[in-house]
């Protein structure tokens, strides 16, 4: 079942899915400026999106998409949870990734 609501201002809408996904940092020095700072942390602009590539399997098929981090929340058990935004190839015309 695909998850939407009249609320939901996203584009697209979601899909539960549970399956691995890997992901591989680009090795590059981004520059970045910083905001602000504190003991437990520092908010920063960089001037591009970091880009980051990612692997997963979705009904039997591998798939390795470009993203940019869009989002990220802390979890009440200590964990993360992220949101990426898959970025097109550069010789795919369309603005979203289909699965």
């Amino acid at each position: 079942m695909i998850e939407q609501n009249d609320n939901d201002k996203r584009i697209a809408p979601r899909e539960p899915i549970k399956t691995r996904v890997e992901f591989f940092i680009d090795a590059d020095i981004i520059d970045a400026e910083s905001v602000n700072i504190s003991s437990t942390g520092i908010r920063f602009d960089t001037q591009e999106a970091i880009p980051i590539q990612m692997r997963l399997e979705k009904d039997g098929v591998l798939h390795e998409n470009r993203a940019h981090l869009v989002w990220a929340q802390s979890k009440q058990d200590g964990g993360m949870t992220y949101g990426f935004q898959f970025v097109p190839k550069d010789d795919e015309k369309d603005d979203q990734i289909i699965f």
